[in-house]
């Protein structure tokens, strides 16, 4: 009888969880398709928004000239990092949250999570464009530098930063627009919003950083993020397929009740 319970546990976390190991699936299966989509990438409409909304300027280029010093990083650098690479262990851990107490809410928000997903790859493959760092590279816009690669070349892990590079085999460059980076905190801020109320706060806060820190590390155009918020919004306010009378679902209350 345990092992019966142990082998139904296993077989239902496996079946909670595959739909998100195919958005790393997916993400390999695009890199094959780089080279030829790198060639005819985009750096409009994305660049011209960002200067017309910016004073002529990409942000990423004046924020970068004013605060970004490559031989001696400051403390917001090493925050910029840490929020980047924090994109890699939110939503997973939101999502654990979500299967540990509530398994409808779980599931909304996984197919959520991967349909966003599936919705950018496809946007990249019908319309590539270059972040901020590969438009300077073609000579699109002023020299910028990928802060994030030279925080781990920085702290001495050169291999890493190699991942971040245009040739890397994990490395889909033209893949900006829409920005998933920015598109998945919104996603989780909006999914959140009305069931975890005492987060609204952190919530906003980490948004704000977020995006701050794409422009700043010459990850995506402003233009990128704000289309990954739309994406997100859009996946949210999308009408949910009311569950069958008497479904039953296993639910913990998120805070005790006073």
């Amino acid at each position: 009888m345990r092992r019966r319970r142990e082998r139904r546990s296993w077989s239902r976390f496996a079946r909670d969880w595959l739909p998100f190991a195919s958005i790393v699936v997916a993400y390999r299966v695009l890199h094959r398709w780089s080279d030829p989509l790198t060639a005819e990438a985009h750096v409009e409409p994305q660049r011209r928004f960002d200067e017309l909304l910016f004073g002529g300027t990409v942000p990423t280029v004046s924020v970068q000239r004013a605060r970004w010093k490559p031989d001696d990083p400051r403390w917001w650098d090493y925050a910029a990092w840490v929020v980047y690479l924090s994109h890699f262990a939110v939503t997973p851990a939101v999502a654990a949250a979500l299967w540990k107490r509530d398994e409808d809410a779980f599931r909304r928000f996984r197919a959520l999570v991967v349909t966003g997903a599936f919705a950018g790859f496809a946007t990249y493959v019908a319309y590539p464009a270059v972040p901020p760092w590969l438009a300077s590279i073609r000579g699109d816009i002023p020299p910028t530098d990928r802060v994030t690669r030279s925080m781990w070349e920085h702290v001495g892990t050169p291999r890493v930063a190699a991942v971040f590079g245009e040739d890397s085999e994990l490395a889909f460059p033209v893949g900006a627009l829409p920005s998933l980076h920015a598109a998945a905190p919104f996603l989780v801020m909006l999914f959140l919003w009305d069931r975890a109320p005492r987060w609204r706060l952190a919530l906003v806060a980490y948004n704000v950083a977020m995006a701050g820190t794409l422009v700043y590390t010459a990850d995506h155009f402003v233009f990128d993020i704000l289309l990954g918020w739309g994406y997100a919004a859009a996946l949210v306010s999308a009408p949910v397929t009311p569950k069958p009378k008497g479904h039953a679902s296993r639910r913990r209350p998120w805070r005790k009740s006073s």
